[in-house]
């Protein structure tokens, strides 16, 4: 699990760095975007992947490697793994634990099963 942990601080410190550096950009004006409703079904949720993958690719693939971790967490050591993964690797940074916290949590939202799922 230490290597998992390990991986997801490399993640976390890229996807941090990334972001700013995505934020330092000039972006222009901000424009007005329309709200739309999403269907829930899965070509919807297919489609929605890809606009993100298309839109931010280093984003959407930092963000996809935080997911596959807390997976197999999960599968290591269910619920206990990743939320003991979860502290030790915010404490990494403390600077950031509560933006690494946040992005985890985020990517985690789902894994699992009935009572042991991950929810955020």
């Amino acid at each position: 699990m230490r290597s998992a942990e390990a991986a997801l601080d490399r993640l976390l410190c890229a996807i941090i760095a990334h972001d700013a550096a995505r934020d330092r950009e000039a972006r222009g004006p901000i424009k007005a975007t329309p709200f739309r409703f999403v269907s829930l079904d899965d070509a919807a949720l297919e489609q929605a992947a890809f606009d993100d993958l298309v839109r931010d690719p280093i984003r959407y693939s930092l963000r996809q490697g935080v997911k596959r971790l807390g997976r197999e967490l999960h599968r290591l050591g269910g619920l206990d793994a990743m939320s003991g993964a979860i502290d030790r690797v915010a404490d990494m940074d403390p600077r950031h634990s509560g933006r690494r916290i946040s992005i985890m949590d985020s990517a985690w939202n789902g894994i699992g099963d009935g009572t042991a799922r991950w929810w955020s």
